[in-house]
Order: C-alpha cells, then structure tokens, then sequence
C-alpha cells in the first residue's frame, strides 16, 4: 500500500518516516508533501491508499485538502494529526469519515495504530467496494505511469498487461492538458475516459490506459494496430468533445512507437509538443508534421527599429515592426519558449527605454509588479505579443494626449532622473526645485500623470535597479546605494513590494530565463 504524508513541519515528516517500520506494516511506499495543495497534486497522480495530514497548515488546512481529495479518491483513509482541541476541526474530521485523530506531540505507536486501522478498514470494505473492476483499473494506472518513464524491454518482461494489451502492439501517447485556472476533477476526467472513449476508439481497433499527471495533464496510451497520422490526428479532434467544458487547453498526439517498451518515447514526443504550445491558439491539436518547415536559421532583431519608431512618435512603424516579429514565430516553430520569451523581453526593454526618455515611464507601471513577471507567466506567444502591442499603443496614446504646456511635470521628472542616487531627493527637494509648496507639487503630479510623487521616485528607483541587477559586476549593495538607499534590508523591502520577488531572487531568474531550456 501507498501512504501520503502531508504536514509543513518538515521534522515531524523526516521523524515519522524514520521512526516507523512502514515495510512491517505493510506500507510499500511513502510520500510527503508540505503543504495542502502539493498533497492534492500528489494524490492525483500517486494515488495514495492512506493519507496521515496535519490539521492545521499554511495556504490550505488539512480539512480542505482532505474534502478536495474525496472528490478524485472517496475510498481513500484519511488519518487527522493536530495539536489543537479544536472542535469544528474534530466535527469536519467526523463529517470526512476519518479513520483515527492523532494528537500532537506526535507518538509513533499511536501513529503506527492509526495506520493499521486504516489498513484493516481498506482492506474489510475498501476492495469489496472498489470490487475487481476498480482493481484492475488501479493496475492500469500504476502501468501508465511505468509508461511515461524512461524503460526499456526487461523493464516489462513478466508484467501482466490488461487485455486485450500485447507488448508488441504500437503506442501512441495522447495528453490532454487543462488550464491552470481550472481544478480538475480526477475522478470526472476518468470517468468521461472510461464512457466515451470506448466508443471513439473501436473504429480504428485501439484501446486505451490512463492517468493523470502534473501540470493538469491527463494522459492516454492509445494501443492496438497501427493507425495513419492522419487518422489520428482526426481521432484527436473527436476526443476534444467529450473534455470540450473541463477547461481543455491543448490536446498533443505523440508519435506511433511499436513495443510497449517504446511507449516512453511516444510520451516524451507528446511532451515536447506541448512545450511547444506556446506558440499556438488555445484549442489546438498539436501534433508532429512530417514535412514541417525548419526553423529560419536567423531571427531578425528588431530591437533598433521599434526603438526608432517609439522615439520617433512613427505608430504606424512601430505596428509593422511587431507585425514582422509575429509573423516569425507562427507555428510550427522550431525555436524554443524561453528563446522567443527572451526576444520579447528586450522589446519590452526597448519600450521601457523608450518611455523614460519621453518622461512617459508611468505607462509600464500601471498594473504591472514588473516586466519580467509580464513575461514569464506569459502562457502562449498570442498573450505576449497582444500585452506588449497594448502597452504600444498606450505609449502613443500617452504621448499625443500629454498636456505640452505641463513644463512642470517634464521639470520633475528631469530632477528625479538626476538626482534618484541621492538619498536626500524628497518631495521637499523636488518641491523646492520647481519653487511650489510641497502639497500644491503633490496634488499637482498626481492628477497629471495618475502617481503620487513618492510613487514615481520610487518606481523610478526601482526601475533602474533591475536594469543594474542585471550586471553580474554589481553586488546588491552597490545597487541599493546607487539607487538612493543607504539601508539595503529597506531596499530588498521595497524592491520586492513593487517586483513580487526580492533583488537576489530576481538576479537568479534573469540567469534561469537566459540559459532556460525545454
């Protein structure tokens, strides 16, 4: 049997795992999760028997996890630990047919009882339930799962495959992935499988395996005779309904292998298709072509003509330049994601550039923690590329409807770019520049530009820190100080306030982003 452990003190994980003979008590595997949500993703795909989780954790409790994991495994035995004699916890315990409450401080013995009850428990009306149907089901599970690892032929000698599965039938990997928004239900996804595709499958004389894996994946083993690309690609497109209302994103068609020992590879070509997803329309089938185009061997920079166009105020020019960029990525594309990510974060560089010397900076900073962060969750190439012709726009609409005669605001704004590695820049010293009252300056620059003054000071500050974190050369210090902070603890504050992510982490992802790969 598999048990789960779900608790975010990692000692009283590492302690019960090390102070029980789970061999003894007939425990085959044991897993931990810290949290309530990596448990929920660990029970959807390690399908756990026993569940032994803490009451009370951070983003999710015990009880939560604990009702979301009724929904995809209702004769999982679920064993409560806590500290606390909380009794709305003790009555959601009762409510969710828990088999035992452990109290903390924990002991091993009184742990080992609870496991061994939840073990009777399955094994006097778990698998009479469950009944040979279930059973077998589990069994193709755990075989889909040994298919989506890397294998070879003794891998499978001596397994006892399903029927009407022979090892020397051909395998095609389907994977169906769902949106991040959308929370799946296991239990639902399989049984639309287990309904429909029987149906779908019996023209073409195929059967099917399935489970489901990370990232919102379901994935098929498709085995039996061999089927053309064609025929499977329109299989495909038939396979889409029935998911059609669950959220589906991309539904991708490995190759055909033949040998069960090859499945692997028809699941890791299915893989790399959906990486490559990136790049196109949500609801797509995606699948291999034979005779696909190579990759253009040179990507045209277009960094130096957008900037032209944006320093130019030439929209027109600016709308060709994004027009040519697209048009270089349109599916099939051989380049990879973070390659083309990295050609649209320096645009977004350019632009930013191109805002600060037309004192119109502000149009990056509204609803935005920072561009790295718009580019990184980017899910497909079209978001990306309409984020940045929106903010495009934005910069030309800024520029033609900016009041001219608002010398004082240019002014400020010239002040602050001169002066933001001074500590001493405040509104006071900005206030005094321009020869205004302190109040008049504040009310002045926000209705004028949407910031308040220690706003724009700030961003502006923070802006120029990300592009010098972006030099190895620099310790965070010197950024810190070159950029108005004597005090590094309140710049770290600051900088991650206003990026989501603190200075050293940000210099971390920008080395992951320029040597990511698929």
């Amino acid at each position: 049997m598999k048990l789960l452990i779900v608790d975010d003190e990692k000692l009283t994980r590492s302690g019960l795992i090390g102070s029980i003979d789970w061999d003894a008590l007939g425990i085959d595997e044991v897993l931990e999760a810290s949290n309530g949500s990596e448990g929920i993703r660990l029970a959807s795909t390690e399908r756990p028997d026993i569940i032994l989780t803490d009451m009370r954790m951070p983003r999710m409790d015990g009880v939560t996890m604990a009702r979301k994991v009724r929904e995809s495994l209702p004769d999982s035995a679920i064993v409560f630990m806590s500290g606390y004699s909380d009794k709305e916890y003790l009555k959601a315990a009762i409510d969710l047919k828990a088999v035992s409450y452990v109290e903390k401080p924990l002991d091993p013995k009184e742990v080992s009882d609870a496991v061994k009850m939840a073990m009777d428990e399955l094994t006097a009306k778990g698998l009479v339930k469950r009944g040979l149907t279930a059973s077998l089901k589990e069994h193709e599970n755990r075989l889909a799962e040994l298919m989506t690892r890397p294998s070879s032929a003794e891998t499978f000698e001596g397994a006892i495959l399903p029927e009407p599965m022979r090892s020397d039938d051909y395998f095609t990997s389907v994977i169906l992935q769902f949106a991040s928004s959308y929370t799946p239900s296991v239990s639902d996804l399989y049984n639309i499988a287990e309904s429909e595709l029987p149906a779908l499958l019996k023209p073409y004389k195929l059967n099917e395996i399935h489970l489901m894996k990370e990232n919102n994946c379901l994935c098929f083993f498709l085995y039996g005779n061999k089927v053309s690309h064609g025929e499977m690609v329109k299989l495909c497109e038939k396979l889409q309904k029935p998911y059609s209302s669950s959220g589906l994103k991309y539904v991708a068609l490995g190759d055909t292998f033949h040998g069960i020992s090859k499945a692997y590879n028809s699941y890791t070509s299915a893989v790399i298709l959906l990486q490559g997803g990136f790049f196109d329309k949500p609801g797509s089938v995606l699948a291999n072509e034979e005779d696909a185009s190579p990759a253009p061997p040179i990507i045209n920079d277009c960094s130096a003509e957008y900037l032209e166009s944006l320093s130019s105020g030439n929209k027109d020019m600016a709308e060709k330049v994004l027009n040519d960029v697209h048009s270089q990525f349109a599916p099939p594309c051989r380049l990879l994601v973070s390659q083309v990510k990295d050609i649209y974060y320096q645009l977004f560089l350019t632009l930013q550039k191109a805002a600060r010397q037309s004192q119109t900076s502000e149009v990056l900073l509204k609803g935005h923690s920072s561009i790295w962060d718009m580019v990184e969750h980017a899910d497909t190439l079209d978001i990306l590329h309409d984020e940045l012709v929106n903010l495009t726009n934005e910069y030309f609409d800024t520029l033609s409807s900016r009041d001219t005669g608002s010398s004082m605001v240019f002014t400020i704004k010239e002040f602050i770019r001169q002066n933001y590695q001074n500590e001493s820049l405040s509104i006071k010293s900005v206030s005094d520049h321009v020869n205004r009252s302190a109040p008049y300056v504040c009310t002045f620059f926000k209705a004028e530009t949407g910031l308040t003054l220690n706003q724009y000071i700030t961003g502006y500050r923070i802006e120029r820190a990300q592009e010098m974190l972006a030099d190895p050369r620099y310790k965070i210090t010197d950024v810190a100080s070159r950029v108005g902070y004597t005090d590094v603890n309140y710049f770290g504050k600051t900088f991650k306030k206003i990026t989501g992510v603190s200075p050293s982490e940000f210099r971390n992802n920008l080395g992951n982003h320029n040597g990511q790969t698929v």
